[in-house]
């Protein structure tokens, strides 16, 4: 298949390319069928790095779930199991055999978390769990925060993140070897707000990044509780704070066109901070065909022009 873009003689943002450690999407697969998610992966593969295979297919035939990971792995994205499946195999005892199967599947990575269990587990546990997963030869990521406020260690009240606490935990992530870890996305709605309209929120994630490595930590937006304007608008957020290839995950698989546009300040975003298509605005203000080298912090950008 022709590799080149549409419209390959327009500019756009610089784009790094596979493997990669920044500019990294997760796609939520919530058990689409697979004729369809293959006419998306023809046009977005080159965007998608990580495609969670979700606890929504634990109704669906094991043959449907083989088939879509080999297709996932076809086109050169990672087929990664969701945490909840794992997080039953603890709760029932079956931890190795559940392992074991998901190898056998064909599975290329594992989320190793406590995040629907009511509270985290020992480090220790999840030392030994990401030990025997690297052996087996898993990509292994992990994640941190909660759903709910209740059992979250890393929230000092409903919407005030907990810096200190969040470091060290995406910090025990790193140390066992996870390949970028989750920012739980209802950590970050609770945060920020749906519409991403809590300014108070965005220098405790600055603060995050610093200390843990913007590189470390993939942003969960949520992707089945927001609506349309409020997941654009945390996205465009996210862009603004971090820029264009700051990593995110939970995005619909059905959105990955929006994401890409954001991402490349070529959407509008109603609710972020530079929402009017900052690359645009940016070639606009500058009058030259260039845009300004951060040009997705808006107006803020033509500060560094010269």
């Amino acid at each position: 298949m022709d590799s080149r873009r549409f419209a390959p003689m327009l500019n756009l943002p610089d784009y790094p390319s596979k493997p990669r450690h920044s500019r990294r999407t997760m796609i939520f697969d919530r058990g689409w069928p697979s004729v369809f998610i293959e006419g998306v992966l023809e046009s977005f593969a080159g965007a998608i790095d990580i495609a969670k295979i979700s606890a929504w297919h634990l109704h669906q035939p094991e043959s449907v779930v083989r088939r879509k990971i080999q297709m996932y792995k076809r086109f050169g994205v990672e087929a990664q199991c969701g945490g909840p499946v794992l997080e039953l195999a603890r709760l029932q005892g079956k931890e190795d055999q559940v392992i074991e199967y998901l190898q056998e599947l064909g599975f290329d990575g594992l989320e190793i978390s406590s995040e629907s269990l009511p509270t985290q587990v020992d480090i220790e546990l999840e030392r030994r769990l990401a030990e025997k997963c690297l052996a087996m030869g898993f990509t292994i990521h992990g994640e941190v925060g909660k759903k709910f406020p209740e059992g979250d260690q890393v929230r000092k009240a409903a919407g005030v993140l907990d810096v200190e606490a969040a470091v060290a935990n995406f910090q025990h992530y790193v140390d066992i070897g996870c390949e970028g870890s989750y920012f739980e996305g209802h950590l970050l709605r609770a945060m920020c707000g749906d519409m991403g309209q809590n300014e108070s929120a965005r220098q405790q994630l600055i603060d995050l990044a610093d200390a843990v490595g913007i590189d470390n930590i993939i942003f969960e937006i949520p992707g089945t509780y927001l609506h349309y304007a409020g997941k654009r608008a945390l996205q465009g957020l996210l862009v603004y704070l971090f820029g264009p290839n700051v990593n995110m995950g939970n995005v619909l698989i059905e959105e990955v066109a929006e994401a890409e546009e954001i991402r490349d300040g070529t959407f509008p975003t109603f609710g972020a901070p530079n929402g009017d298509h900052p690359w645009l605005a940016s070639l606009s203000r500058t009058g030259t065909g260039t845009a300004e080298p951060q040009w997705w912090r808006g107006v803020e950008a033509s500060v560094s022009v010269e």
